[in-house]
């Protein structure tokens, strides 16, 4: 049989939350999710285990059994084993993901001029990877005000497609967070197209989405009023460090919120959350974007 060819998936497209769907009524065959989830009825089993493998194996909230390693199931569902303990919400490893920008629009001029990754592991904060990016652009002035970044600052500063593999290795096998995290992921993965790198899969959290659900009494859900209501300090505001770091600690407050509603694993928090609002309109620019209201997504 010919070789199936390597095929990407969106984490957040039909296809996985079909999966995942199917998966919340127990475990499951490579075969039987391939009959299911692609129509794929009396094909090869080499085809079926590939294109699930490809679908599911980087989504953090599955893992996978069995003799033939062809048995997948939820984490924190089934019986546990040593070799493949149950795992609740608070044992998935997170990135937490901030990224500054030359105030343009992803993937039409908008370019990345500094990022920053947080782990969070086991409820805990830890190490931080960032760096100023050297994306070949001038900054505005109205950037150099709200962030301090200066053109020249960022001029012998890796390009992108330097850190390009460093930065799918701090994502491979996590969470992707961020506060409005549809803004940052669009970046992030408009740099990686540009630099020819593959793009990380995995599933998406958003903090202000999770603070219109655990907060609802919370006024503004920007990153300065949330932080305030965690009593969490944001040092060094609209840099990626510091954003990224209090992103990651009031995202501790929050899994410790939804804890305290049942959302102990990762199906009980994504139905708790239930799906991010569709916004419509024209895209807003970064600078719309700064300003705060009237989107309550504003990280500002």
């Amino acid at each position: 049989m010919s070789r199936l060819p390597a095929v990407s998936f969106a984490p957040e497209g039909v296809l996985v939350r079909k999966a995942l769907d199917r998966l919340e009524r127990g475990p499951c065959g490579a075969h039987e999710l391939a009959a299911d989830v692609f129509g794929l009825r009396g094909g090869p089993r080499e085809m079926a285990t590939r294109l699930v493998a490809q679908l599911l194996d980087d989504v953090p909230e599955v893992v996978r059994g069995g003799p033939d390693g062809e048995v997948w199931r939820l984490a924190g569902r089934g019986r546990a084993t040593a070799e493949q303990p149950a795992r609740g919400l608070r044992d998935l490893r997170f990135a937490v993901v901030d990224v500054e920008t030359n105030g343009g629009i992803a993937g039409a001029g908008g370019r990345v001029v500094e990022i920053a990754i947080v782990d969070v592991d086991r409820g805990a904060v830890g190490g931080c990877y960032s760096t100023l990016v050297d994306a070949g652009v001038t900054i505005p002035p109205w950037i150099t005000r709200l962030t301090g970044i200066r053109t020249e600052m960022t001029r012998g500063a890796p390009s992108f497609s330097q850190i390009s593999d460093r930065v799918r290795e701090r994502l491979s096998g996590r969470v992707f967070v961020a506060h409005n995290a549809g803004y940052d992921w669009g970046f992030l993965r408009a740099e990686m197209r540009r630099a020819g790198a593959a793009v990380p899969r995995g599933p998406r959290l958003c903090t202000v989405h999770m603070a219109r659900r655990l907060l609802p009494g919370l006024e503004r859900r920007g990153l300065d009023a949330v932080a305030d209501y965690y009593g969490v300090e944001i040092r060094d505001r609209h840099r990626a460090r510091g954003d990224a770091v209090a992103t990651a600690q009031i995202l501790v407050h929050m899994l410790g919120e939804a804890e305290r509603r049942g959302w102990t694993t990762w199906p009980t928090l994504r139905r708790g959350l239930g799906r991010p609002p569709r916004r419509k309109g024209r895209a807003r620019t970064a600078a719309e974007r700064r300003k705060g209201p009237p989107s309550e997504s504003d990280k500002g």
